[in-house]
């Protein structure tokens, strides 16, 4: 098995949100994570995308130069994920803002992550700014056995189409899993008047999730992405159904780590001064049945070092993202990445 083993001593405080190890076992450990990249498109004009800002000769001069910084930015902070509790990292990362497969390919063969072989899964979708879901992942840690997207209606505009959610599914080290990647419609025109679609787009998440695990009880379910609402916000809280404390299980509902996080302040992205945790990762009930013969939930980190911090002016503190309206900053993201800790129990004397 190539995961590294620690011993519990080594592990850091155990939180609100993580399940508890036992102190006399052994437990293999590993990552998995989602992250909202910030427009990352290649710099040619797509005739079928909405992409002219993000070419040389667009508003944003978007050029060779600024996409390869923005390729190396990304991989520098991929490669650090989770590296304090596993050398090889996140064993999967769902991305979003992804323009195409190329993009993704260009990002996991930079130098600083080629050596983890990771694997590609993007399938294109009907969004008018030629955004959707990736998926990218490890190999040694995942198989990938079928990999589809679906539709998301937009209530408010028909017309209008979003970023479709991408559901991957395979075997993660011997646990079926299945994970849906998801960019749910923005807030665009106040967070009430734009709240049926994403209400539209959780129902969508739930009903596939629904049809999984009535398949297949025992399949892990991860539903990642921008949600672009908070965990406690209707779309999450009842629409998907989801609980904060995985000690008070409640039947026929997801467990949502990032809920404690969201009511302790922790946010992964800010506006105007008040920060949000639209970026997320729920997990379904064989997650958190605290028997550790399976994959389960162990902790939960939004990763928001200070390198990924803006460390000057008005936006001091915030996510340091590569423009600020029109005005090239060179950072890495306006959101922060997170993931999700996972432990197994080492059996072997």
């Amino acid at each position: 098995m190539n995961f590294k083993l620690l011993f519990i001593a080594f592990f850091l405080t155990i939180s609100l949100t993580a399940q508890k190890l036992e102190k006399n076992k052994n437990y293999y450990l590993s990552a998995i994570g989602f992250w909202n990249v910030e427009n990352l498109y290649d710099t040619l004009n797509d005739q079928w995308k909405n992409d002219e800002d993000f070419t040389p000769a667009g508003t944003n001069a978007w050029n060779g130069s600024r996409y390869w910084t923005k390729i190396d930015r990304l991989a520098e902070v991929v490669s650090k994920m989770a590296t304090d509790v596993t050398p090889d990292g996140l064993a999967i990362l769902g991305l979003c803002e992804i323009e195409n497969k190329s993009v993704v390919e260009d990002l996991v063969k930079n130098k600083r992550l080629k050596s983890r072989n990771y694997q590609v899964v993007h399938i294109e979708g009907p969004d008018a700014r030629g955004v959707d879901p990736s998926f990218i992942y490890n190999p040694n840690y995942f198989k990938v056995t079928k990999a589809v997207s679906y539709k998301v209606p937009v209530v408010t505009d028909t017309a209008h189409k979003t970023r479709d959610i991408l559901v991957v599914s395979g075997n993660f080290y011997g646990d079926p899993l299945t994970v849906l990647v998801n960019h749910w419609p923005s807030r665009r025109g106040g967070e009430l008047a734009s709240r049926p679609n994403r209400n539209s787009a959780a129902k969508v998440a739930r009903r596939i999730v629904d049809s999984v695990i009535a398949l297949n009880p025992a399949n892990k379910v991860a539903i990642m992405g921008d949600l672009n609402d908070d965990p406690t916000n209707v779309c999450v809280k009842e629409v998907i159904g989801t609980y904060g404390d995985y000690k008070h299980q409640e039947v026929g509902k997801f467990f949502n780590p990032m809920e404690q996080l969201h009511k302790e302040g922790t946010g992964t992205l800010a506006w105007q001064d008040s920060w949000n945790l639209f970026d997320q990762i729920i997990l379904n009930q064989p997650w958190v049945t605290s028997k550790f013969d399976t994959w389960q939930f162990y902790n939960v980190r939004v990763f928001n070092k200070p390198f990924l911090r803006t460390d000057f002016g008005n936006f001091k503190g915030y996510p340091f993202r590569t423009y600020a309206g029109s005005s090239y900053a060179g950072g890495y993201s306006d959101h922060f990445p997170v993931f999700i800790l996972i432990a197994k129990e080492n059996t072997k004397k």
